[in-house]
């Protein structure tokens, strides 16, 4: 049904509720579609003369007078409107005695199906009421583990019908396994998050353990969880550290297998698991460069559409102009190319337009440069603009129009001059601070700064500067232009403590970097350094140490150093490293191994390695290829392959060296993972208890039931159901949707499944509201759709629109208006008002149900808004 006819229908039943007659004495008559009038009217004689058997004269009168108007009335018709039509007659006089007898009619919306005539003390309009009913409903159902809430949508009206919850006991009431905040997640897509920034849908990289290797899994579910005591959990080769709770699950390799202990259980000696190399396909990252420039050259093309578009809206420059803020000098410069826009003002008159300013600069303009110095900026993410990054995030510092660096090694210095200036093509300026003893490069480009600072806003930021997720998520070769850019500021190759080390007062920054050193297989221990007896800085400073041979190679290979100096240390200290290795060891699964050469017949003396094969010690891998694989090889291929799968391993032991309890109460957090682990500070960690899960399972089940119970009861069997919309956050409604708890008939229902971020009422709003596309041609949905564009007009061009009475009415008479919203809850006397002002200038009029969330806001801005055809100057 039209709003305009619902909202005509509503007014007339109200008006015919509000009147009672003194007597049986109001006459009622609907007229079914495709009926005879004739012989209605016929009817209605033949009831005037039952009408002269009433005892009571003045009810008597009242009677046969109505039935006499209501004739009149209906000879008006020649024939039977095509709906039907319903007619009301009676005497709505005030006082006893006093005769006003009026008739009123109306023909429905909807086809009259029932002939009726009836008197009575009140008019008979339920058959009117049914047409303003809604028939057609969708059912909704928005659930997650631990709350459901079933509702419908009829019409614009949300309708909650039922509110449960699960009692699936949450995992606070377990324990709440949780890690410190700052803890450092590995997701898929190379991203390194923040455990408390954590949330469905990131993907994190998480262990198979049968396969030893890692694969991708989705978080399910996150909770903050108060704290008394934190576990703090120190490894060595390399050096991890982990804080938690007491409760929090480890997996500990012990006897062969995979074990399961919590931190409380753990001791020093345990073998933890960590990943060897961390794999990331990237993505390749492009800009849209032209915005950052200072100034614009206008083609013929796009200075034709903005002439186009300044009279498409009937203003001469002068007018444009004044609503710009600029000259009307300015504007016929710009028409006539003698004048250059800034960004700025390009900015104010895309806006204007409404044009996408990027889009336009893009495809309408170039660059202005002064005095001919043209910066070039690139439009992708490359290896080289990486590493300008990565020494920028070290040792650089900017200003509004340029970008500074300091550095002690002058070769270094002339390095990043030559190679960037050549890089952006700018010429850097170069200098010798003498007195401070360092060398200083300058890139002078207002465009560059700006570039640097919106793409890559989290590399300088004064809060908690971290490494840009533009550079985590680019492929290996962008993140290793990164870290020699970092490495080149900050690290340093020592030949006297055998190691490659980078240092700061950042934790974030050193913990990024240890994470993205392991997408090259380098591994690296994290340390933290007392630093109180600095005189310049109370901070603890956070180091990573690569000490290892294969680490320091690989080093050499994917990242190295920029400085001559440091490149050659770099290639001693790997000339002095031995091949064993402390960190890249194989799984102590010599027993196992042992069985299989044994199986194998092969000599194990002449293997020499006794102590591994009988779990007395560790072995790294290039022994274990050296002494086992490559003897194997040549003997047994079968066998080789069998062991070969430990040396390929992705997952390695590490020792715990130190456990630490501080008494301290903390906010902690917990997260939820579909494979139940994921990589926190480089250890693999457990996130669920298995015997508090399969207590949660059965709640969760027994949950579900009493959901699919309600909703086959309310859903099952009904014609009139359009449709059944489930919603949820989580992958909940998944499980349940899949699972065998709802009718197969009501499962037919279901037209859609969406991902939501509330349950209860919020979530059945949210739930519509995110349905659009399967709503498309629902009341609720069209009335959404009129308010958002509302709503987003006002933000963006509030001059092109009106809200209450008296701005509306003005805009009304100077027939500006396009489209007039009305709210349902308004006075019928300015509804006509308003309505009859909108027809003389054919504006169209919506009348707004109060029903949804924006039908609200309407009704608080005054009931009546508009979107206008043209601004006026108010």
């Amino acid at each position: 049904m039209e709003t305009k006819k619902r909202q005509k229908l509503k007014r007339f039943i109200k008006e015919l509720e509000q009147i009672r007659g003194r007597h049986t004495e109001l006459v009622s008559v609907y007229v079914p579609a495709d009926y005879d009038m004739i012989k209605i009217i016929q009817h209605l004689q033949q009831e005037q003369g039952t009408a002269e058997n009433i005892k009571d004269k003045t009810t008597r009168l009242h009677v046969i007078d109505s039935l006499e108007k209501a004739i009149r009335h209906l000879r008006l018709y020649k024939k039977t409107p095509e709906n039907g039509l319903a007619v009301f007659a009676g005497n709505i006089g005030a006082q006893e005695g006093k005769t006003d007898l009026k008739v009123w009619s109306i023909e429905p919306p909807d086809p009259i199906a029932t002939r009726l005539y009836r008197c009575d003390q009140t008019f008979v309009i339920d058959i009117l009421k049914e047409q303003l009913e809604v028939k057609d409903y969708y059912g909704l159902v928005v659930m997650d583990n631990r709350e459901a809430t079933i509702g419908i949508l009829k019409g614009t009206l949300i309708q909650e019908l039922n509110n449960m919850t699960s009692g699936v006991p949450g995992k606070i009431k377990a324990g709440g396994q949780c890690e410190s905040f700052g803890t450092l997640v590995q997701l898929s897509s190379g991203e390194i998050v923040k455990i408390e920034n954590m949330h469905n849908p990131h993907i994190v990289k998480s262990a198979t353990l049968n396969s030893l290797s890692l694969d991708d899994s989705p978080v399910i579910d996150k909770w903050f969880v108060d704290k008394k005591q934190i576990y703090k959990i120190t490894t060595r080769h390399p050096k991890l550290i982990n804080e938690c709770s007491k409760d929090h699950i480890f997996y500990v390799f012990e006897n062969q297998k995979f074990k399961e202990k919590s931190a409380d259980e753990l001791k020093v000696g345990d073998c933890l698991i960590m990943p060897e190399r961390i794999n990331v396909k990237g993505k390749l990252q492009k800009f849209n460069v032209e915005k950052y420039y200072n100034s614009f050259l206008i083609n013929r093309e796009g200075r034709n559409l903005l002439i186009k578009k300044r009279k498409n809206l009937k203003l001469l420059q002068r007018e444009l102009a004044k609503k710009l803020g600029l000259t009307q000098t300015t504007i016929s410069y710009y028409e006539i190319a003698r004048l250059n826009p800034s960004k700025e003002e390009m900015s104010k008159i895309c806006n204007f337009f409404s044009l996408d300013l990027n889009k336009y600069l893009k495809n309408y303009t170039k660059p202005f440069f002064y005095k001919g110095v043209a910066v070039k900026l690139p439009n992708k993410l490359d290896k080289d603009l990486a590493q300008f990054l990565g020494y920028f995030a070290g040792d650089g510092n900017s200003e509004e129009d340029r970008i500074t660096f300091s550095e002690q090694n002058k070769q270094v210095a002339l390095y990043y001059k030559n190679k960037f200036g050549k890089f952006f093509n700018l010429n850097p300026r170069y200098r010798f601070r003498e007195k401070k003893n360092y060398h200083q490069i300058r890139f002078i480009s207002r465009p560059l700064v700006r570039f640097i600072k919106e793409e890559f806003p989290e590399i300088k930021d004064k809060n908690n500067p971290e490494i840009p997720q533009k550079i985590l998520i680019s492929k290996d070769d962008v993140v290793a232009g990164f870290l020699r850019g970092i490495f080149d500021a900050e690290g340093h190759a020592s030949l006297s403590n055998g190691e490659i080390g980078i240092g700061s007062i950042n934790k974030t920054l050193i913990g990024q970097i240890h994470l993205l050193l392991m997408r090259f297989s380098i591994i690296s221990s994290f340390t933290e350094w007392d630093n109180r007896q600095n005189p310049y800085s109370k901070k603890p400073i956070f180091k990573l140490k690569i000490s290892e041979k294969e680490s320091i190679s690989n080093f050499i290979k994917f990242i190295g150093f920029s400085s001559d100096k440091k490149a050659k240390k770099l290639k001693k200290l790997l000339e002095n490293k031995k091949g064993r290795s402390n960190v890249r060891q194989i799984l102590p699964v010599g027993l196992k191994i042992k069985e299989a050469l044994n199986n194998y017949k092969i000599r194990l003396d002449s293997l020499r390695t006794s102590n591994f094969l009988n779990n007395q010690g560790m072995i790294s891998k290039a022994v274990f290829k050296n002494r086992i694989l490559n003897k194997i090889r040549v003997r047994d291929k079968e066998l080789y392959n069998q062991l070969k799968k430990f040396y390929e391993s992705n997952l390695l032991p590490v020792k715990i060296s130190k456990i630490e309890i501080i008494n301290k109460p903390l906010k902690m957090v917990d997260i939820s993972i579909k494979n139940q682990n994921f990589i926190a500070n480089g250890l693999i960690v457990h996130n669920s208890q298995q015997r508090f899960a399969r207590l949660r399972e059965g709640a969760a089940h027994d949950f579900y039931q009493r959901i699919a119970e309600y909703v086959n009861k309310e859903f099952y069997n009904k014609p009139e159901i359009k449709g059944i919309i489930l919603g949820g956050p989580g992958p909940t409604k998944y499980t349940f949707l899949d699972g065998d708890y709802l009718n197969n008939e009501v499962k037919k229902k279901v037209v859609g499944v969406k991902d939501l971020s509330y349950t209860g009422e919020f979530g059945l709003h949210e739930l519509v509201d995110k349905s659009h596309d399967l709503l498309a041609k629902e009341a609720v949905t069209e009335e959404k759709n009129l308010l958002n564009r509302f709503f987003v007009m006002l933000a963006k061009e509030p001059e092109k629109t009106t809200y209450g009475k008296d701005r509306t009415k003005k805009a009304l008479e100077y027939g500006a208006v396009d489209l007039l919203l009305l709210s349902e809850d308004l006075d019928d006397e300015t509804t006509d008002e308003l309505t009859n002002i909108a027809e003389k200038f054919n504006t169209k009029v919506e009348i707004i149900s109060i029903d949804t969330n924006e039908g609200k806001q309407l009704k608080e801005l005054g009931r009546i808004a508009s979107i206008l055809r043209f601004a006026l100057n108010q």
